[in-house]
């Protein structure tokens, strides 16, 4: 009888025993389900913003270095480009003697002159403001660096953002597991577990572990590209990172379009290359006319004329030069420069169709990434979180296998991770639109840009 009471209270303490640590389990993966994924998150106040690394990229890059240096060249050659030709200084003798003896003739004079080239056919201006067209053209290759280096700069931030924002979540993930792991262990030696489900959660740990090898991987590469965008030593530490801001897109895309007419580089460059070669081939038309040089000439001579002083002897000369033969040579310069207008011209015309082409792709990509980040955050995720709930009801009334329970569990940071890709792309897709609508010269200017 005894025996048989303390075999009762054994079985009372044992089954007691296996309810505190059900109950143990369930809650650690109540804390997988409901751990949010950015509760480590450090505070913003000293974190690495994206409007400083822009600021980085911009004044330490070396290639927006070398961008700013050939527009530095293109505007010194406007001024040469319109200048005239200098004026040419003649020093001499005439009517010299065979004996030199400079008062034997009367003609022998020591003689100054000046003469000097009209372009009285405005050529000159015309090259000036082709050269100032060909430093615009350059003012837009400069912006065009520094806009590609801006959006590979926001790419590598983001990268790095949101692929160690997943990378912490594994990393919490992986803390949870483990347990799980050891607790299925410890419920396998008192018969309330299989074999199998020991099995399921290592292979879910391990298959974690390999993950996290990648993600790390991942995180490594965008700081090391970050780092070099910036074009300073930042150190091998990642610091924290503010969260990226990503604009709200127009309700349609014909503000992109109007910006990116306004804005966008290489359409410039063509506009200005085109206007470039107007005005060179205008040039070469007007130096088909006759060139017109202006000579005087001041002899002084010496001596007098049986007591008779001698007059100094002033000259006075235009000449036109005959364009026989180097007219049809700038004829032919004229057409060529008239063709490669005609070339630009296509060429805009053309890159234009793609930009608009690219920007309606973009504003719809923009506008769908939106609409499934909105739909992983406002419904995927809560009803995985909600499916787990049932499936934890299901575990506790011996319905729901402890498999399936962890998978309900593992699926929620799944579709985190998923949420966390999405944004990913929904901010490369908006930076690669900045691309085209940015008024680079405006950015310096501006004020940190706040986050949603």
């Amino acid at each position: 009888m005894l025996s048989s009471r303390m075999d009762s209270q054994s079985g009372r303490r044992t089954a007691s025993r296996r309810v505190r640590k059900s109950r143990w389990i369930v809650a650690v993966i109540i804390l997988l389900g409901q751990l949010p994924p950015t509760a480590h998150a450090a505070p913003e106040g000293d974190s690495l913003h994206l409007d400083q690394v822009i600021t980085d990229v911009l004044q330490h890059n070396d290639r927006a270095a070398a961008a700013r240096y050939m527009e530095q060249s293109a505007k010194s050659k406007i001024g040469p480009a319109g200048a005239w030709d200098d004026p040419m200084v003649m020093l001499g003798i005439d009517n010299v003697p065979t004996s030199f003896d400079f008062t034997m003739d009367p003609m022998t004079m020591k003689m100054v002159g000046l003469s000097q080239n009209i372009p009285y056919a405005g050529q000159k201006g015309l090259q000036k403001k082709a050269a100032q067209a060909d430093a615009e053209a350059a003012g837009a290759d400069r912006r065009e660096v520094q806009l590609d280096l801006i959006t590979a700069a926001k790419t590598a931030y983001f990268d790095l953002f949101y692929r160690r924002r997943t990378l912490d979540d594994l990393t919490h993930q992986h803390d949870l597991l483990d347990q799980v792991v050891q607790s299925v262990r410890a419920k396998l030696t008192t018969n309330q577990a299989n074999q199998e489900d020991v099995v399921a959660a290592q292979a879910d740990l391990w298959r974690l572990e390999s993950e996290i090898l990648s993600a790390q991987q991942e995180v490594d590469a965008a700081w090391s590209n970050l780092r070099s965008l910036r074009g300073r030593d930042t150190g091998d530490s990642i610091p924290s990172l503010a969260t990226p801001p990503i604009a709200e897109s127009p309700d349609s895309v014909g503000p992109w379009l109007a910006a990116a007419r306004a804005h966008y580089p290489p359409l410039q460059r063509l506009q200005r290359q085109s206007i470039s070669y107007g005005f060179s081939a205008a040039a070469a038309q007007r130096m088909r006319l006759p060139m017109l040089n202006l000579q005087a000439k001041y002899g002084m001579r010496t001596g007098s004329d049986m007591g008779v002083p001698r007059d100094n002897m002033l000259s006075l000369q235009a000449t036109f030069s005959l364009p026989i033969f180097s007219g049809r040579q700038q004829g032919q310069m004229a057409l060529s420069m008239q063709s490669m207008q005609k070339s630009v011209d296509a060429e805009a015309m053309q890159l234009w169709r793609e930009t608009e082409a690219n920007l309606r792709t973009l504003h719809r990509r923009v506008r769908r990434l939106t609409e499934s980040l909105d739909l992983y955050r406002d419904r995927i995720i809560p009803a995985a979180q909600e499916a787990y709930a049932s499936a934890l009801a299901g575990y506790n009334s011996s319905r729901t296998s402890f498999v399936s329970l962890l998978t309900y569990a593992v699926s929620i940071y799944r579709d985190r991770i998923t949420a966390n890709q999405i944004a990913n792309e929904l901010a490369r897709a908006m930076a690669e639109a900045e691309r085209y609508t940015t008024d680079v010269d405006a950015i310096a200017g501006a004020g940190p840009t706040e986050a949603r």
